[in-house]
């Protein structure tokens, strides 16, 4: 990995770019404005001249770095003040990072028609950017691996991140919470990346095109709790109470990809096309959550070591995780969504599991949705484990099985269910019950002992189970099963007690 200090003041420029906005901005109030909050985050912000003329102020040879170390730098940068108050700012056209350390090489920023837009927003700054092109450039060698002692070989790599068509806003908003916000459009985001690591014997190119990006990003900063303050769970917890918070979400469009992949072990070619899709995300302290939806997926992989090319599809895919964050007192809510249509493999590959063709085709789903309460606090217990102290012990209050679906096969399993759990005696003791019912689990048996897949006596021992715990349904070749938690720990399965 590389230093810090190398890298810090490119993600750190961007927290310069706030403060205490006026009425009718100048350059030099934009200009000392980042200098000022440099200081603040142990930044250094200087020009090797300044130069203003009127109302015109155009440095040259900028520096946003640590004492005493390289950073970013800017070749040039112009400063105009407008006569709607506002200031815009061009940047020149030599914008980089030069990277010191494990990781050595450098980062360069290659724009066309980058412009910026300093105005005042709600008693802050926001800066409107908008550029046709612009790109980050890297190019850097790092450490690879040793396994005979001798000396490890450089990992070269090298690629470029692009937008097109971008426009946007970068905001920062004072008072009782200091919100930092940025909104991102891009008519394509794309990128070119080249690996060589000669330890692993591996060179790899990769290539990503996608349509129609949108990001919404927004941090929430107490303005009591400086950022540097956050050292331990204590002071981190603090800051969740007084309102820090993170919330973010993107769109985009339909994506292609490529992977070529030259190794001794596993070379392969692989193009990757999927569908639009979005996703959100919040984290306070009430609740962290994730959620993400895509419209489909298609991956055609070929191999040299693969005696078939292997094709995988699907249709929609849907992620979702949800958690209570400090949550020791009063029970929070939790779920997790997991969601995958469609799924299938080409003919080819099937074949060479099951080349009789035993096993039905038939494209797998599956669906998991489970959700519930729960006492729940991730702070505590680290800053249980940081002081020694007795940590808060987590306890489920409910738990509703939404939905249980698994088809694959021919053979299907669908669930529902619903608990309460009684944590007085230390453990959770559920109540409730759930209602789980499979069809074509005998014929998918009987293709995988066709298939040799399993064995004989292993699918007997199968078919025991399955007769024990589940009852005969309406339908052919389909089980079902009422399973029942009860006061006192007893579990009965079809009324016949377990536990």
């Amino acid at each position: 990995m590389f230093r810090t200090t190398s890298c810090f003041a490119a993600p750190a420029f961007v927290l310069l770019m706030g403060g205490t906005a006026h009425a009718a901005l100048t350059a030099d109030q934009v200009w000392q404005s980042w200098k000022d909050a440099g200081a603040v985050v142990g930044l250094e912000v200087s020009a090797a001249t300044e130069n203003k003329d009127g109302g015109t102020l155009t440095l040259n040879g900028v520096s946003v770095a640590p004492a005493g170390t390289s950073g970013l730098t800017i070749s040039d940068m112009v400063l105009t003040e407008q006569s709607d108050g506002s200031v815009t700012i061009a940047p020149g056209a030599d914008i980089g990072v030069a990277l010191t350390g494990d990781t050595k090489g450098t980062a360069k920023l290659v724009h066309d028609g980058l412009t910026l837009t300093a105005r005042e927003a709600d008693g802050g700054l926001a800066y409107d950017y908008a550029a046709t092109k612009l790109d980050v450039v890297y190019d850097t060698t790092s450490p690879g691996m040793s396994f005979d002692g001798s000396a490890a070989p450089e990992v070269k790599s090298s690629g470029t991140v692009g937008f097109a068509g971008l426009s946007g806003t970068y905001s920062d908003i004072p008072g009782t919470n200091r919100t930092i916000g940025l909104d991102l459009k891009a008519d394509a985001l794309d990128y070119t990346t080249a690996s060589d690591d000669p330890s692993m014997e591996m060179k790899q190119k990769t290539t990503s095109e996608t349509a129609n990006v949108e990001i919404s990003f927004d941090f929430a900063l107490p303005s009591t709790t400086p950022m540097t303050s956050m050292g331990d769970a204590a002071s981190f917890g603090a800051a969740l109470q007084e309102g820090m918070s993170v919330s973010f979400s993107t769109k985009q469009g339909d994506s292609n990809g490529t992977m070529n992949q030259e190794s001794a072990f596993m070379p392969m070619d692989m193009v990757i096309k999927a569908g639009g899709g979005e996703a959100t995300g919040l984290f306070n302290k009430d609740t962290f959550s994730i959620k993400s939806s895509g419209s489909g997926l298609a991956i055609d992989v070929t191999s040299a070591m693969l005696p078939v090319p292997v094709k995988i599809t699907s249709g929609a895919i849907e992620f979702g995780l949800t958690s209570p964050v400090m949550a020791a007192d009063a029970a929070g809510d939790y779920g997790f969504v997991m969601k995958l249509s469609q799924f299938s493999v080409n003919e080819e590959a099937w074949a060479m599991l099951d080349p009789g063709g035993a096993l039905s085709r038939e494209a797998a789903d599956i669906a998991i949705d489970v959700s519930g309460k729960t006492k729940l606090d991730f702070v505590g217990m680290i800053a249980a484990e940081e002081t020694g102290v007795e940590p808060p012990v987590p306890a489920v209050e409910t738990l509703d099985i939404n939905q249980l679906a698994l088809k694959v096969a021919g053979a299907a399993l669908t669930g529902t269910g619903a608990f309460t759990f009684d944590n007085t005696s230390g453990m959770p003791m559920p109540l409730g019950e759930a209602n789980v019912s499979v069809t074509g689990a005998n014929a998918l048996i009987d293709g995988l002992i066709k298939t040799g897949l399993v064995a004989e006596q292993d699918a007997m021992g199968a078919r025991m189970m399955m007769g024990a715990f589940m009852s005969p349904g309406a339908n052919p070749d389909e089980l079902t099963s009422k399973i029942e938690a009860k006061a006192g720990g007893e579990i009965y399965v079809n009324g016949q007690r377990v536990q």
